[in-house]
């Protein structure tokens, strides 16, 4: 059923046979209703794309709120998650159709033009805790020694777990601590990225590599 706001010469919203009114943006729009056949069948391509959609959402859904937070302020175009998703679907899943796995390494959580900090290393210091390290670079470029740490752990193991955190450390301090006695035991691969002090600015994050959690 459809509904005419404006009356009989105004448009309508709703449907009306094989044809959709509604508004977008002020403006009204008509639309044929999409036809779908229960016995379409999709081709490989399509099947294969809809796995790789599948496949990087099991794996940056659980982090969206992160993702959204670890985004320069003021880019309106799109959200955080929207802007990793799409990097990552094209650059960050190995295999093929239908073994698909991601590549890790190759995933960003973050982009931007902040420099990223040097020589980052990571391992286990104490039961359930890792130790992310790195070395001084304020001064490089845009890099100051107030810029703020984040951090993404994520454990395959344990259901494609995550940990994340935001504003855990300046730059200048060389060194975080991160609790992680959910994965104990278990192997996780660790991210780390800085947002600017305003939150103006954000570097690409850095994949640091795999640790084992004692």
């Amino acid at each position: 059923m459809a509904i005419i706001p404006n009356g009989i010469t105004g448009p309508f919203v709703g449907r009306v046979g094989p044809v959709v009114g509604y508004i977008s943006r002020g403006k009204a729009i008509m639309r044929s209703r999409p036809n779908f056949s229960k016995s379409r069948k999709f081709s490989i391509p399509q099947q294969q794309q809809h796995a790789k959609f599948s496949l990087m959402n099991k794996y940056l859904g659980p982090i969206i709120p992160f993702l959204n937070a670890t985004k320069k302020t003021g880019e309106m175009d799109l959200t955080g998650y929207n802007k990793a998703f799409s990097y990552n679907v094209k650059n960050a899943i190995a295999g093929s159709y239908p073994d698909l796995t991601i590549a890790y390494n190759m995933v960003l959580l973050s982009r931007g033009d902040l420099p990223n900090v040097q020589s980052p290393s990571i391992g286990p210091v104490s039961t359930g805790q890792i130790q992310v390290s790195w070395s001084d670079n304020s001064g490089t470029g845009m890099a100051r020694g107030d810029d703020k740490l984040f951090v993404a752990v994520f454990c395959e193991n344990l259901n494609n777990n995550w940990i994340t955190g935001i504003n855990m450390a300046h730059r200048s301090a060389c060194n975080y601590l991160v609790n992680t006695p959910l994965f104990k035991g278990q192997q996780v691969h660790v991210y780390i990225g800085f947002l600017s002090a305003s939150g103006n600015d954000v570097s690409d994050s850095l994949y640091v590599g795999t640790a084992q959690v004692d």
